[in-house]
């Protein structure tokens, strides 16, 4: 078996140069808008929504802070917020909502935009989410729930991202990453790095995948093995 993770390609097309045949699994980070103004991001988004309707159980579309955005209840407004797109993807967004997900939980490892902390699942129990005695698949489950609940708890920011609370799994910054390390394998996007990159820790570690701004390098993972390993795609236009 062989999956391929695709971090934040905010309009980029070069997932479109992916040997789809090659994958048993495709996993999507999220941020799939906000690009650069010259990229056909609307476009771009729609083939990958049909990307999904033709292959359901193959392609994984988790969502991300900028897409939450144009549907979801988010506590901070983007400092990018394309207006002229505004209505057209919260169309897509509200149309296909049963097509994208917080989480994806499998063979031991987390997946999620951008990443859970401790400290994060403290302040939950503050607001009576206990999630305490969940496994790692409960809590993924659960999260995916919460989404679909509107849960505002979701939408927390930290202040190294501009807000006053804690940043939650669509906002975490890889400061609070760090410090408070939850205690199980995540793969996040989110936070930006130079090529795919990963933090060991002794009960856990964190894969990186927002690169597509500097390189093609994606994160293949290799279930059966448990093994991963980075391939190129594409270029980065």
């Amino acid at each position: 078996m062989k999956w391929i993770t695709i971090g934040d390609i905010h309009g980029r097309d070069n997932w479109k140069s992916i040997a789809f045949e090659q994958y048993d699994k495709i996993i999507f980070m999220g941020d799939y808008v906000d690009g650069r103004e010259e990229l056909d991001e609307l476009n771009n988004l729609i083939e990958i929504i049909e990307l999904k309707k033709a292959f359901p159980d193959k392609v994984v579309l988790l969502i991300g802070n900028h897409d939450i955005q144009y549907y979801w209840y988010s506590l901070k407004r983007l400092r990018i917020y394309k207006e002229q797109y505004a209505f057209d993807y919260q169309r897509l967004f509200q149309e296909n909502e049963n097509l994208f997900q917080l989480t994806y939980f499998e063979h031991g490892h987390l997946w999620i935009h951008a990443g859970i902390t401790m400290r994060w699942i403290q302040f939950m129990q503050t607001m009576e989410h206990d999630f305490t005695d969940y496994t790692t698949e409960q809590l993924a489950t659960r999260l995916n729930q919460l989404l679909d609940m509107r849960c505002k708890d979701l939408f927390s920011v930290g202040k190294a991202r501009g807000g006053d609370l804690v940043g939650g799994p669509f906002w975490a910054d890889v400061s609070e990453l760090k410090a408070s390390p939850a205690p199980f394998h995540q793969v996040v996007g989110h936070n930006k790095v130079i090529e795919p990159s990963h933090w060991e820790f002794e009960r856990g570690s964190i894969r990186f995948t927002d690169c597509l701004t500097h390189c093609n390098g994606c994160w293949v993972f290799y279930p059966n093995e448990r093994t991963w390993d980075v391939e190129i795609i594409g270029n980065n236009k």
